[in-house]
Order: C-alpha cells, then sequence, then structure tokens
C-alpha cells in the first residue's frame, strides 16, 4: 500500500493585537535611533488598525513636550506624513524646531503638504524619496487662493469692486506676507537673501497652485540640503493603516 503525503496545513493570518503593533513600532523607533543617534519624533497622518474613526494625527503638544524633553545636544529626526497640519500647530512646531541648537532632520517617505511643509522646511536637511513631494503654503480664502482674491483689484475696474471684496484682497495682502515672513525667517540661515526673497515667492503663490507638487528635484534646486531615507523608517509605516488597507508588517 502506497502512503500518502499529507498535506500541509494553509498558515493561517492572524491580525496582530494593538499591543503587539505599539510594541513593534516602538522596536523600529528604538532601531531607528540606535543605527543614527538621534531621537525621532512622529507626525503622522494615518487611521490606527483598531480604530472605528479616523484619520488620527499626533497633538502638536505632545510633539512640543517631547522637543522640550530632549537635550539641547540629541539630534533631531521628525518623521513627516501629513496633507496638512492645523496653522497654529504648524508654527509652534516649526518654531519648536528652528530653535533647537542639535541637527533636524525631516524625513518625508510620501508626502507633507500645505502647513505640513513649514514642517518640512524647519529643518537641516530633509530625506526624501524621488516620489515624495512637499505643498505649497499659499493662504486660501475657502476655495480661493489668496492671490487671486488680491487680484481682483487690478483685474476689475476700482467702481465695480465691493467693499467687501477690497477688505477680503487687504486681508489676503497681510496673510500672504505673514506667509512670506514666516518661511523667509525659518530658511535664514540656509541660503542668501535674493534666494531667500525667490523660495519664499515660489511657495506662497509664486503662479504655482496647491496641487502643484513640490518634488526632490525642485527641493534641491531651490538650495536645501537634501538625502536619502533610512529602509527602516518604511518597516514603521507597515504598522499603520491609510486609505482602508493596511500595510503588512512582521511582528517578531
Amino acid at each position: 500500500m502506497v502512503a500518502v503525503a499529507e498535506k500541509p496545513a494553509e498558515e493561517v493570518y492572524e491580525e496582530p493585537t494593538k499591543e503587539q503593533i505599539l510594541g513593534r513600532r516602538a522596536q523600529i523607533i528604538h532601531e531607528i535611533e540606535q543605527e543614527r543617534g538621534t531621537k525621532v519624533i512622529t507626525l503622522i497622518h494615518r487611521k490606527e488598525p483598531w480604530a472605528e474613526e479616523g484619520p488620527v494625527i499626533e497633538e502638536s503638544e505632545r510633539i512640543l513636550t517631547q522637543l522640550r524633553e530632549i537635550g539641547p545636544d540629541k539630534p533631531v529626526d521628525l518623521i513627516l506624513h501629513t496633507t496638512g497640519a492645523s496653522k497654529f500647530a504648524a508654527h509652534m512646531i516649526s518654531m519648536a524646531l528652528k530653535f533647537r541648537k542639535s541637527k533636524v532632520t525631516v524625513i518625508v517617505p510620501y508626502y507633507a503638504l500645505a502647513n505640513g511643509t513649514l514642517l518640512a522646511l524647519s529643518g537641516e536637511e530633509i530625506l526624501m524619496e524621488k516620489y515624495s513631494i512637499l505643498g505649497t503654503v499659499e493662504p486660501q480664502f475657502g476655495d480661493m487662493p489668496a492671490a487671486s482674491v488680491m487680484s481682483v483689484k487690478t483685474r476689475i475696474p476700482a467702481e465695480m469692486v465691493s467693499d467687501f471684496m477690497i477688505l477680503l484682497a487687504d486681508r489676503a495682502r497681510m496673510e500672504t506676507d505673514n506667509a512670506k515672513g514666516f518661511i523667509k525667517w525659518l530658511l535664514n540661515d540656509k541660503m542668501d537673501p535674493d534666494q531667500l526673497e525667490r523660495v519664499a515667492d515660489f511657495l506662497v503663490g509664486g503662479g504655482v497652485t496647491t496641487s502643484t507638487p513640490i518634488t526632490l528635484d525642485v527641493v534641491r534646486a531651490m538650495g536645501l540640503k537634501v538625502g536619502q531615507i533610512p529602509e527602516k523608517v518604511y518597516e514603521l509605516f507597515g504598522t499603520m493603516e491609510f486609505g482602508g488597507e493596511v500595510l503588512r508588517s512582521k511582528f517578531n
């Protein structure tokens, strides 16, 4: 009688628990810190695999607290992934990063848009892929960009422009000037005044729409220091959920 080999049982994938996921993240972050000699902080717009609602983003207060607790000489890595933090949160975190004495590196594996771009500009170095993107930081009024609002006073005869539109155009001008001023402050130690002015104009209403991606090559052409992303950063993203899909990571 011929013996029939038993069919091996199919391996069943078991979803990791919340505790396993958080433990794995902590392990990956620790490994990045050991490899780079830095303290890692994350600001990642995501949906947690165990959560009913989402997406979530780390609170600015928590990030500011972490920065305050890090020694002044310890280099910081900010892993950044966001469609846009709130204006005030982005300004506070950017200032906290700018004021640090140690090196700050911002890591953008995928995208940092709108006010998230301010955070990317706060670092001494930005680590990106060729497909990673930043965005413009032009102020918006509803669905209207500030540059379009300001142009009303020059495109339409004065007698046809309402008082409301005049006030709105003046507000748009002030918001634009403020945005440019903040960017120039963030970058004032990275480039000469002429280049600083050109970069600020480009990022704040320089004829580039909010949907235009600012890629690695453009960031480099702006005169900013760029580098490559450590592979282990992607292991961290493998523990998170984006758009309803969990990026699988090993939990062992």
